[in-house]
């Protein structure tokens, strides 16, 4: 530990800690005996599981030189409870995350989950999905709006995300046609340095509407619309507004042929109109692609790619984010798998000269000593470039876990 580690800094950790620990204590303490997973007599799932990891990080500030690096422990407990009749189902997901730094324990973070969900069917004519979720997060420094500049701030920025979903779908699964709509409300807010982190608070809503048709079994056409509209809380003095509309058209198709194989590919455009004629708007072609083989029944392989806008932390009006990724799970014997992983993403700024193209891996060796304790360890490299050679850095983490599902 580094000598500034105080007395006073970590009795804080330890009660931030405990705070989150002890309201999933509270919940779970009846069913910590069980196996797997309890059921009640009412029916109620319930599993509550602890995963403690510690890893090495060669790069915590994401730094194009000088770099440093830290052992950090994680704490992460989790609740799930459920009910599913077969058609209905609710679900409440309670999760919480402690993070202790070695190196300094003024990047120690707590984050935390709260969510709820619900899918109803009163009949095979018309369903109903509703959920609400609450994320508690944090930004690491060197990332964010701290990004490069990681000594902006003395810890890490926290910030809160609160989503809302509405949606409803007409027509039974065995007819021609059915059409879906959703309404889903979003919103961001930083509660810490105020000074730097007001300007990214925003809300948006987005509303959608699809119309499927069926071409054969298990496999679906569609035209999906969507429309919403993001709005800042905050302009800085001088700076151009970046409140925008955003518009979606994609058509595609979704299909499950069987249990070995299923996805879905939406292609179409998007365009993006800023209320501030200063800033530049886009309109251009975007995509969601997504799938899952399973070429054994102990082999998975897991594909996705998709290109779209989204807002910047700092400078730029808007970036065109592309995202490759591919996952490779295989099963070697009932409780022993491994898993590979590679991605690439690639950000291009508009309103500033800047594109970044980021690389990554990550390995994972995960073994099940019991029904109820896994153990893994896992290497994860992540190599960012960038025209602006300042957002240039390499990162290399290797960890373990133990985690045990009660």
């Amino acid at each position: 530990m580094t000598e500034n580690r105080t007395d006073k800094q970590m009795d804080k950790t330890i009660v931030k800690y405990n705070a989150c620990w002890f309201g999933l204590v509270l919940i779970s303490g009846n069913v910590l005996a069980q196996k797997d997973a309890y059921i009640t007599e009412g029916g109620l799932f319930v599993k509550p599981s602890l995963e403690v990891g510690v890893a090495n990080d060669d790069n915590i500030y994401n730094q194009e030189s000088g770099e440093t690096s830290s052992a950090i422990l994680t704490v992460i407990p989790a609740l799930t409870l459920k009910t599913d009749d077969g058609i209905n189902t609710f679900s409440l997901d309670m999760k919480a995350e402690q993070g202790i730094y070695e190196e300094n324990s003024n990047d120690n973070y707590t984050e935390g989950l709260l969510g709820l969900s619900a899918h109803l069917e009163p009949n095979d004519t018309h369903r109903f999905d509703f959920g609400v979720k609450g994320q508690w997060l944090t930004e690491r420094r060197g990332s964010g709006i701290t990004e490069n500049n990681f000594e902006l701030t003395d810890e890490p920025i926290e910030y809160s995300k609160n989503t809302v979903f509405i949606g409803y779908e007409y027509g039974a699964l065995q007819t021609k046609g059915r059409i879906a709509f959703d309404l889903t409300f979003y919103g961001k807010e930083y509660s810490n340095f105020e000074a730097i982190t007001r300007r990214s608070n925003y809300d948006s809503l987005a509303a959608g509407t699809t119309f499927f048709y069926s071409t054969r079994a298990s496999t679906d056409a569609f035209v999906e619309l969507k429309a919403e509209t993001i709005s800042y809380d905050y302009q800085q003095p001088g700076e151009f507004v970046r409140d925008s509309d955003v518009y979606t058209l994609f058509v595609g198709m979704q299909w499950k042929a069987s249990s070995l194989i299923n996805g879905f590919i939406k292609l179409g455009a998007q365009a993006k109109e800023f209320d501030d004629q200063r800033r530049e708007d886009f309109t251009g072609f975007s995509w969601n692609i997504g799938g899952e083989w399973r070429p054994l029944t102990y082999s998975r392989l897991t594909l996705s790619t998709s290109q779209s806008t989204k807002d910047p932390d700092i400078a730029g009006d808007y970036i065109l984010e592309t995202k490759y990724k591919l996952d490779f799970k295989h099963y070697w014997a009932s409780y022993f798998y491994t898993l590979i992983g590679i991605y690439k993403y690639k950000d291009d700024y508009s309103g500033i000269v800047r594109v970044d193209d980021t690389y990554g891996y990550k390995l994972k060796f995960n073994y099940d000593l019991t029904e109820n304790i896994a153990i893994g360890v896992y290497g994860e490299a992540d190599r960012n470039s960038s025209t602006n050679l300042i957002y240039e850095y390499d990162k290399n983490i290797v960890g373990a876990s133990f985690t045990l599902t009660f």
